[in-house]
């Protein structure tokens, strides 16, 4: 059935599909699409020879709303079953390692940081380089400065951290959202927030993008700390105003999507601070299954994903099967 496969195929599973794998593990229906056979088939996959790709920050949506500790442990039960995971750091990192790579690609006398690769397979591995460790060692002021405090009164930020299981991110995570409700909502309701502000400003952004974009790549990202703290007397703004970021997969999603969005006019829901999390696994990933919505939005931004991207469970498992060589 498989014969075409010639190695590890990565794919990614959004939040519900992995819950109807728990719910068919114990013999429940799986809601709201998708079949019993469906979700077997794919968690037999998964078992078998499928590449898993895990993040620990989606444990954050896992210990959403109502879930219990036992709910989101079934949960991450799916993901540490996989015969081969692979771990990726924050979607805000993953754009920083782009834009950076880039940076250095257009001009190599341009210093930048040695990150990690984007995907790190950690299947027989017990550490995980951790980007956000090196740029805290290598930019002095990357950190805010409480946070850095924070961070100091503990020891120095690990470089290289143990991968830990989907089952202890997702206890860890537990606990956290117990002990720290309000910031946890603040995360959401920031999110919802900048894409509402997004709407508003949809005239203004469109009138000067490339400002927009610029300025974004400042604040959240922090490239030009980044670059000013590795290349002395380095002029950031003329390193961004010639960036391509065609090379930039992820960030160029990113930003067609919410693009997008803002065009479409649509108010946004709290879950979209997780799926948006998401949008920087879609290129390094061989097949994908989500949500419609975000889909819908992926694809209208680029429809050359649409032999990756999928929403209906049957359809992924007919590209898994029969459309790809690996």
């Amino acid at each position: 059935m498989l014969d075409v496969i010639q190695r590890s195929p990565k794919i990614y599973l959004d939040t519900r599909d992995l819950i109807n794998i728990a719910r068919v593990r114990k013999g429940n229906k799986p809601q709201p699409c998708g079949s019993e056979e469906d979700y077997l088939c794919i968690d037999e996959c998964i078992k078998a020879y499928c590449g898993l790709i895990f993040n620990p920050y989606a444990a954050l949506e896992w210990v959403e709303g109502n879930a219990t500790k036992e709910s989101a442990s079934g949960i991450a039960a799916v993901v540490d079953s996989a015969q081969v995971k692979y771990m990726i750091d924050a979607d805000y990192l993953v754009y920083t390692q782009e834009v950076l790579a880039q940076c250095h690609n257009q001009n190599p006398y341009i210093d930048v940081p040695d990150l990690p690769p984007v995907l790190q397979n950690i299947s027989d591995k017990s550490t995980f380089r951790s980007a956000l460790g090196i740029l805290v060692r290598d930019v002095p002021d990357y950190l805010e400065k409480d946070r850095l405090e924070q961070i100091q009164r503990i020891g120095k930020f690990p470089i290289t951290v143990p991968t830990f299981s989907a089952g202890d991110w997702t206890e860890k995570t537990f606990n956290w959202k117990q002990s720290n409700k309000g910031i946890y909502q603040e995360r959401i309701d920031g999110f919802r927030d900048s894409l509402l502000r997004d709407i508003e400003l949809k005239e203004e952004y469109f009138g000067d993008r490339e400002r927009y974009r610029t300025d974004w790549l400042k604040r959240y990202l922090k490239i030009d700390r980044i670059l000013m703290s590795l290349n002395q007397g380095i002029d950031v703004d003329v390193v961004l105003k010639d960036l391509d970021t065609e090379n930039c997969c992820a960030l160029k999603l990113c930003w067609a999507v919410r693009e997008k969005r803002m065009e479409s006019q649509k108010p946004p829901k709290d879950n979209d601070a997780d799926d948006y999390m998401f949008l920087s696994i879609i290129h390094y990933s061989d097949l994908i299954l989500m949500e419609r919505e975000l889909r819908d939005y992926i694809l209208w931004a680029d429809n050359s994903l649409e032999s990756k991207v999928f929403s209906n469970p049957s359809d992924f498992l007919k590209a898994l099967k029969e459309g790809f060589i690996w």
